[in-house]
């Protein structure tokens, strides 16, 4: 155990590990019900007892282990700490070496980290994220740094609107106003743990028919909060199939406006973010897109060329030579042939250049000189789907070291090399070699087999080629533009 006196939060006691220190399940936030927008948690001075993690917002209890799946390798997990509809936002504080009265007088830097899972999964106690060995590493490093872990709302509770809520004064995108709450809570008592509340980091991974799947179809338009309110919280997430996506929507408000790559490019320099922040870091896997195929593709497997072949005709009939040299360029023509699971994989390799690789580059040229890019190509070395692959998730989990365990040398090389050059970023440093290419683009640094790659090196000719003529498409003038491309993923993944 270790207590400390925090100078707006009272005595908190938190638990001691290897050379850090962690405070588990902090609540940041009240919450009226289970859809009313969170109201910062103001302390009373009385303390706290954080030695154990808060319960898990409402979403699978199994989501852990799907997230593991994605990974292909599991780790040993803590106690179930329980699921809750208003008593889930919370936050896990770990910091580096023994905490004492005088911890206050440290400024440290801060990461904090946001969770994927589609907004349907993901917790804070989950331990592929747990900060301790990367906090652990940023201390031999002598470049200490504090890493926290925060809970949002997800599935129906994060991001379910309708007009009968909105009508009684529920906001939507609940999820993304708790994120914004837990960094005001943040800002405002990181400092009593050592931390500097103006030196923060965040690091994000990946993120009508509702009605019918819940009951509620012959239910009156006055009744539909109440029943929304009393429904057992359980079918919230239960009920609801994959085909019911809960994503942020345009209200005005927190997102103002509907986005496309072309509006983000005219109003980027506008951008009211840009006065704070500093600079930005973008890393992508090589593929990322494998996602995608737990998402929908496997069990569409069976002809899946054909039908790729045909949905994305319709999304770029009006650039056939677009289509064509897409459709060459990654075997999905109709010669040569291919198997079922080559076509699967070129499909998800031009996913992840389309999807992922076009919008990293384009959002980093928008914010020019502050923005860096890292290439992720580490091969998945567990045995699963995507062995031998840079799948997605896998840079997430080497990245917080948790793993370090389970792989050989050369890649733990490279996880650490990983971590060092992420805790060096957070403490103001850049890492990587800069290189800057005509067209703008900077590439920064990447990571393979173990090794720190340099500028040029990070992929196969094969590679460089494809993403060369997708850069092509997406900027020139007369081709079809990165909505356009990102729409023939889109379609076929709605398809």
């Amino acid at each position: 155990m270790a207590t400390f006196a925090h100078p707006v939060i009272g005595q908190v006691v938190g638990k001691e590990a290897d050379k850090c220190t962690q405070f588990l399940g902090i609540k940041y936030a009240t919450l009226r019900d289970r859809f009313a927008v969170a109201e910062l948690l103001r302390h009373d001075g009385s303390g706290i007892d954080a030695t154990k993690y808060g319960p898990q917002v409402i979403s699978p209890e199994q989501g852990v282990d799907i997230e593991l799946g994605f990974i292909q390798q599991s780790l040993p997990k803590p106690e179930f700490p329980g699921l809750s509809e208003v008593d889930g936002l919370n936050l896990n504080i770990t910091v580096p070496g023994s905490v004492t009265d005088a911890q206050p007088t440290k400024s440290l830097p801060v990461v904090v980290f946001i969770h994927g899972g589609g907004f349907n999964i993901g917790s804070n106690w989950w331990p592929q994220s747990d900060f301790a060995a990367l906090v652990r590493l940023s201390t031999e490093l002598g470049k200490p740094m504090i890493g926290i872990n925060i809970n949002y709302r997800l599935g129906a509770l994060g991001f379910l609107t309708s007009p009968e809520l909105r009508a009684a004064g529920y906001k939507p995108n609940n999820g993304l106003r708790d994120q914004k709450t837990a960094l005001r809570w943040i800002r405002e008592n990181i400092s009593g743990f050592g931390g500097n509340p103006d030196d923060i980091t965040v690091m994000g991974q990946s993120a009508g028919a509702a009605m019918d799947l819940l009951g509620l179809q012959n239910t009156p338009s006055a009744g539909m909060v109440e029943r929304l309110l009393e429904l057992p919280v359980h079918d919230l997430f239960t009920k609801m199939t994959p085909a019911v996506p809960f994503l942020p929507t345009v209200d005005g408000d927190i997102i103002p406006r509907p986005f496309t790559f072309d509006t983000f490019a005219s109003e980027t320099a506008h951008m009211k973010s840009r006065q704070w922040i500093e600079r930005v870091l973008l890393v992508y896997s090589k593929l990322d897109a494998s996602i995608m195929a737990y998402a929908g593709l496997l069990p569409r497997k069976n002809g899946i060329a054909a039908a790729f072949r045909a949905s994305a005709t319709k999304s770029l009939q009006d650039h056939p030579e677009a289509l064509a040299s897409l459709l060459e360029q990654y075997s999905l023509g109709t010669s040569p042939p291919t198997t079922d699971d080559e076509a699967l994989m070129n499909i998800l390799r031009l996913m992840s250049d389309v999807a992922f690789f076009l919008p990293t580059v384009d959002f980093a040229n928008k914010f020019a000189n502050r923005t860096f890019v890292v290439v992720f190509n580490e091969p998945n070395p567990w045995d699963g789907l995507f062995k031998g692959h840079a799948s997605h998730l896998l840079d997430v989990a080497f990245l917080f070291q948790n793993f370090n365990a389970s792989l050989k040398d050369v890649q733990r090389a490279g996880a650490v090399a990983f971590g060092e050059d992420t805790i060096a970023y957070v403490n103001g440093e850049t890492p990587w070699k800069v290189d800057v290419s005509d067209d703008g683009e900077r590439s920064i640094g990447a990571y393979a087999d173990g090794k720190r790659l340099g500028p040029g090196e990070e992929g196969t000719q094969q590679e460089m080629h494809r993403r060369h003529l997708v850069l092509g498409l997406a900027r020139d003038n007369g081709g079809p533009g990165l909505d356009a491309l990102v729409r023939v993923v889109t379609d076929f993944m709605s398809g």
